[in-house]
């Protein structure tokens, strides 16, 4: 994809203002090299439900690699499953992705059952979010709209029975399944660079 690197850096030096670790990568293949230095084998892995994260080959990397991997088993109980969510959050190293990065420096995802957006907040020692550069957005108008353009898509793909997946379009709807229950807006880390941001010169993700 077509993208202006100045916006890139622009959104780079934003987010280091605000105290976020930010990198650039060109290409999906340069993400894990890159991982490889930041995550030390034998520590206590989890990632959020992200299909960046499935194209860069990074939850095969963390599943297959000498990590203590934090994922529920396919065949896991609720109870299971739920304990399981709860342990993510002693979890060395916490990865996902983010539904919009808007270039002032501030990160936005939205979630439903709030697994993902949680242990971001608080919790793993250090969180590391992998996003394509078409998730960059010049205003958080734009980050909603990303994210009402998206979350239909998203339902749909679940096989989830939300009006969104009938025409297209977000109606803030009260269904059982909605996906978009909780706004998480990054605007600044208390502690530096506990949250890496690497930005990715493709487009990655929905």
């Amino acid at each position: 994809m077509d993208f202006d690197m100045t916006i890139v850096n622009t959104t780079m030096e934003n987010l280091k203002k605000r105290q976020f670790d930010p990198h650039f990568v060109a290409t999906k293949e340069e993400v894990l090299p890159l991982l490889e230095t930041m995550v030390p084998a034998g520590c206590t892995v989890a990632n959020g439900g992200s299909v960046t994260l499935g194209q860069t080959g990074v939850i095969d990397w963390l599943k297959n690699g000498d990590f203590n991997y934090l994922a529920p088993a396919p065949d896991s109980t609720a109870e299971e499953k739920k304990a399981m969510m709860r342990k993510r959050f002693f979890a060395d190293v916490f990865l996902l992705s983010a539904n919009a990065i808007i270039s002032d420096g501030r990160i936005v995802n939205e979630d439903g059952a709030s697994t993902r957006v949680a242990p971001m907040i608080y919790g793993p020692d250090k969180v590391i979010i992998v996003a394509g550069v078409n998730k960059i957005v010049q205003t958080m108008g734009q980050a909603n709209a990303r994210i009402k353009y998206v979350a239909p898509i998203n339902c749909k793909k679940i096989g989830f029975e939300t009006p969104c997946t009938e025409d297209g379009k977000c109606h803030d709807c009260f269904h059982h399944q909605r996906s978009c229950c909780t706004s998480a807006v990054l605007n600044f880390s208390r502690i530096p660079d506990r949250i890496t941001v690497i930005l990715v010169g493709e487009e990655l993700g929905v």
